[in-house]
């Protein structure tokens, strides 16, 4: 029954000042709902059972970790995965929606296991197989050529395969990082980006390229997230028809993926952060950032932002691009669009890394990382009043060694200040790991996290993504649906 229908009943049946009365009950009743639907912080009956419950779970976990003499706070996430894997509280997770992933990266999304598979189908994909210092290419670095073409040093990837069973498993140890030592020493952005190096001319591949996208949102919608964003990196496609598509194919491609996902899982979106290289001089950064306006244009509600990423320690900082920054006043008149920025800052434990600072806040929706913004408690206050959100990767801050101990984790200052955030899988494909399940099961044990803090995480995700305003209320309404049926099916 409707409340027109109930209130109407109320007006014919009861004196005046008792319709009054109950009427006020309704009013009450209907704006608590209201605050409850729009405020995810508060708890309802069951989720205060499920809160207990996944206490309780945490609880057994630490202590057969005890029993069994597990350090499991100084663990690495490799050698954890087994455990998480096993654990019911992980299962849990799985379950749970997740709203939406907002940091991610082209190249570093899908299983890596899944890549090799499916790049073996293709009679056209080498493997190069001599040593790393010869002519430019890593060993294991995986590519496209026409029969007879490859260079020396290059063989068929599903004979290289074929010949030795162990090849597929090195092969794979090549194209993952995993971090089993925390206190060994490796200069982990090196092996970081020659993973990507690896299979980056592969994913130009158009053929590849379509397959490997459509695994990557498959494997994400399985983890029971609904929206995707993704730091692009625009390479140019190409296959056996042309060999250098416009930037625009891979738009256009990425879109009708969208739309053939979206006939099994309506609910599903995905948006493309045009992104370039820290590296890079300001003339080459600011071609890249034009396009992205010219992008921005043609296609207003898919390519929503812009970022530059690489190591902070070796990059050029955000200062250094300020023209380019203070310029996009002026591409926003040209191009009629506004681009926002979605900076990474602050991935360093540096108190002198000084980029966190110097983001221009006003243009600058989101911050990715942000590891050491915790250094600057007035930047910190500034964060909360623009309304920035944090988007924190707790499994890649470990293996990339930003933070060994999770407990130590500057996310855990973030949240005691009531700086937003989010929970991110970064490179799931590159470390070792697909969905988010398992980025969530290392921040709830390490951070003493309740429902009320995983369900202010989850709603963040949609809160602060950059769906316009009619797609995020879609976004929020199935999300609260979702989250419901989750915890009522998780308590019985």
């Amino acid at each position: 029954m409707c409340e027109f229908q109930l209130t109407m009943i109320i007006v014919k049946k009861f004196k005046p000042n008792q319709a009054r009365f109950t009427l006020s009950l309704i009013i009450l009743f209907s704006l608590s709902t209201f605050i409850y639907a729009q405020n995810p912080a508060s708890l309802s009956n069951d989720e205060q059972i499920l809160d207990k419950k996944l206490s309780l779970l945490k609880n057994n976990i630490l202590t057969n970790a005890e029993k069994e003499k597990l350090p499991i706070y100084s663990t690495t996430f490799s050698a954890l995965k087994p455990l998480i894997e096993n654990s019911e509280l992980y299962k849990t997770f799985q379950k749970m929606p997740k709203g939406g992933l907002l940091h991610s990266h082209s190249g570093g999304i899908a299983n890596a296991e899944w890549l090799v598979n499916k790049a073996a189908e293709y009679n056209n994909c080498y493997v190069f197989t001599n040593s790393e210092n010869q002519q430019n290419y890593l060993y294991g670095q995986l590519m496209i050529f026409k029969e007879n073409e490859a260079p020396t040093g290059f063989v068929k990837l599903k004979d290289f395969l074929k010949n030795n069973p162990n090849q597929k498993e090195k092969l794979l140890q090549l194209l993952t990082l995993k971090r089993n030592n925390l206190s060994e020493y490796l200069d982990y952005w090196v092996e970081f980006e020659k993973r990507f190096q690896r299979i980056g001319s592969l994913l130009t591949y158009r053929p590849i390229f379509k397959e490997y996208y459509k695994e990557a949102f498959q494997e994400l919608i399985n983890d029971n997230v609904q929206h995707v964003e993704i730091r692009y990196i625009f390479g140019q496609l190409f296959d056996e028809n042309k060999q250098d598509y416009p930037i625009e194919t891979a738009v256009l491609d990425l879109k009708e993926i969208e739309k053939q996902i979206q006939k099994t899982h309506p609910e599903f979106t995905l948006k493309i952060i045009y992104t370039s290289l820290k590296f890079l001089d300001k003339n080459m950064v600011e071609k890249e950032l034009e396009k992205a306006y010219r992008l921005k244009k043609e296609y207003p509600d898919f390519i929503t932002g812009f970022d530059l990423v690489a190591n902070e320690a070796t990059g050029n900082s955000v200062a250094y691009f300020n023209p380019l920054w203070k310029n996009m006043k002026n591409l926003e008149k040209k191009y009629g669009v506004n681009l926002p920025l979605y900076l990474h800052a602050g991935e360093s434990c540096s108190l002198y890394n000084q980029n966190i600072s110097e983001i221009p806040m006003e243009d600058n929706k989101r911050i990715g990382h942000a590891l050491n913004l915790i250094y600057f408690p007035k930047l910190m206050e500034k964060v909360k009043q623009h309304q920035n959100l944090i988007e924190v990767s707790p499994i890649s801050n470990q293996i990339l060694g930003y933070v060994s101990d999770l407990r130590n984790h500057p996310a855990r200052v973030l949240l005691a200040n009531n700086v937003n955030i989010s929970i991110n899988s970064d490179d799931p494909g590159v470390f070792g790991y697909d969905g988010l399940s398992y980025d969530f099961w290392m921040a709830y044990l390490n951070w003493d996290l309740t429902v009320k803090d995983l369900k202010k995480l989850i709603f963040n995700s949609i809160e602060f993504s950059s769906l316009n305003s009619s797609e995020k209320q879609k976004a929020k309404l199935h999300l609260q649906k979702e989250w419901t049926v989750f915890v009522k099916n998780s308590i019985q």
